[in-house]
């Protein structure tokens, strides 16, 4: 006599989900997409920015050109991922009160971006942000 298994209601249903979750949503707990609108990704990005240009020797502060991804997981609080375009603006260190007033520059010589991606760990629960991670390729 051949005993074939019959798998249950319960074991075909949470197979199905697994599957949904890794086809529509990734992987659980994993990073997903975000908005750059949404609430905590702005602040985020800001305090990346600020840390970038107070680690940078240069004397003329940076600022995102252009926004490529975000990405946002949810850890002991939230991490956020940000791949931007960063430029060096026309704004000296410690004269421009709001950097996204200041000018790229777009002389030959002066000129420079950066692609960077950061990843920022925020627990909003205690105020506590850090930027983990910085990775950025130059281009002159």
């Amino acid at each position: 006599m051949t005993v074939m298994w019959k798998p249950s209601f319960s074991f075909l249903t949470l197979l199905f989900a697994v599957a949904a979750v890794c086809v529509i949503g990734g992987i659980p707990g994993g990073p997903i997409d975000a908005v750059i609108g949404e609430e905590g990704v702005q602040d985020a990005l800001k305090f990346a920015v600020t840390e970038f240009n107070k680690a940078s020797n240069d004397i003329y502060v940076s600022r995102v050109s252009q926004v490529v991804r975000v990405q946002k997981q949810v850890v002991a609080g939230i991490k956020y991922i940000m791949t931007v375009k960063m430029g060096r603006t026309s704004c000296r260190k410690g004269t421009a009160e709001n950097i996204e007033l200041c000018a790229f520059h777009d002389g030959p010589k002066l000129a420079k971006t950066s692609t960077c991606t950061f990843e920022v760990w925020s627990r909003p629960w205690i105020p506590d942000t850090k930027l983990v991670k910085k990775t950025c390729t130059s281009k002159a």
